[in-house]
């Protein structure tokens, strides 16, 4: 009885460290001390931003004028496109661009590699002093480059993330999708990590490096760029910070299937990028270990923590603190169902919303889980279907 009221207190004690008592340290940490950067003004350096594309036609040009209306030098901005034999219209639509855009640099690749290799190439070309990786859908605030360039005026910083901001899609709201709330969560988690200097992966859709500091993503294993290229950044012992002003938008996915299917993967692929990180869980690292043992490791065990908690305390019933316990997850696991329901008649009610939507995504993680240790993903992406 001892030991299955250990593995209780021990799924139980875990589970509210990665949601709960994580933020709670990283507030204190930042009401105790936070690091004060340098942001004065620099003559702007060159910049290099670099997308990776795979049958993007919907959103290509879009983003690519985007980046021309904003308020950065542009003759300071070069933009490589990387398309990763891509099949419909993406190739043309750049193409025609390059036209109108000299700054514009496009490698059409005629084989299919995955978004990793396609990186490593377009960097090699790059010539910008910093940086800039944004997703063929991202759209930036004008004044978004220069926030997040100004803080390479400080040397103790190796990258600077951007600010995400996820825009609903009514279709997915009415499925029980909470993907633009928990992002809200999420982004408060990165910003109070970006103001100690130690930001546990970046925003894909908006992050910046100093280009001497780019080490090639791996292609042996799947590998998330995002999160590999910041925590290597910290491996390097730089300071990887989040700016919120610099901020960029991107719609959520249209349903919850497709975000279903986008956290399969991520996962997936996260868990595999860990080896080419492993250093940082050491605690010789201290606090960047601390974070990416809560934020991450610890968060991507949430259901399996949440399976062992539910079989371990179904054995102490016998002791009424524990019924209440049980009860509470009873409770949750209706409320989830009811959600569901829900869901399938297109009606959010927030409550039952968030219990789908955390349960959903903890399937989620357990598929991807298992996909990691049964080596069933690739490295080639499908893009997210975009509004």
């Amino acid at each position: 009885m001892i030991i299955i009221f250990t593995f209780f207190i021990f799924s139980l004690v875990l589970l509210l460290h990665s949601y709960f008592f994580y933020p709670l340290v990283l507030f204190l940490l930042n009401t105790l001390h936070r690091k004060n950067y340098l942001t004065t003004s620099f003559e702007l350096p060159n910049i290099s931003i670099i997308i990776s594309a795979y049958n993007e036609e919907n959103v290509i040009e879009k983003t690519i004028r985007n980046f021309m209306q904003s308020d950065y030098d542009l003759s300071k901005i070069e933009i490589i496109i990387g398309s990763d034999l891509s099949t419909d219209n993406t190739n043309q639509i750049i193409e025609k661009l390059k036209i109108e855009f000299p700054n514009i640099v496009f490698l059409p690749f005629t084989t299919r590699r995955g978004k990793a290799n396609v990186l490593n190439d377009l960097v090699k070309v790059a010539k910008g002093e910093i940086l800039v990786f944004s997703d063929a859908n991202t759209i930036y605030e004008k004044n978004a480059i220069k926030e997040l360039v100004k803080y390479y005026a400080d040397k103790r910083i190796g990258g600077v993330c951007g600010k995400l901001i996820l825009l609903d899609v009514e279709k997915a709201k009415k499925e029980g999708s909470q993907e633009k709330e928990y992002w809200e969560y999420e982004s408060w988690i990165k910003n109070m990590e970006g103001k100690l200097g130690i930001l546990i992966g970046a925003n894909g859709g908006i992050y910046s490096i100093r280009s001497e500091l780019y080490i090639n993503i791996p292609s042996e294993f799947p590998v998330m760029d995002d999160f590999y290229v910041g925590l290597k950044i910290l491996e390097q012992h730089k300071d990887m910070i989040y700016a919120k002003e610099a901020i960029a938008t991107e719609y959520v996915a249209p349903t919850v299937e497709w975000e279903f299917k986008r956290k399969v993967r991520t996962i997936s692929i996260n868990l595999d990028s860990v080896r080419y990180v492993k250093s940082l869980l050491s605690p010789k690292y201290g606090l960047i270990s601390f974070a990416l043992w809560s934020h991450k490791i610890f968060r991507w065990l949430t259901p399996l923590l949440m399976i062992l908690a539910f079989v371990s305390n179904s054995f102490l019933l016998d002791l009424e603190v524990f019924r209440y316990f049980f009860a509470a997850q009873i409770t949750f696991y209706i409320f989830s169902l009811i959600g569901y329901f829900l869901a399938i008649k297109k009606i959010s009610i927030k409550l039952f919303s968030f219990c789908y939507y955390f349960s959903v995504t903890n399937i989620a993680l357990l598929a991807g889980i298992y996909k990691f240790f049964t080596k069933k993903q690739t490295a080639a992406w499908q893009s997210t279907e975009r509004v």
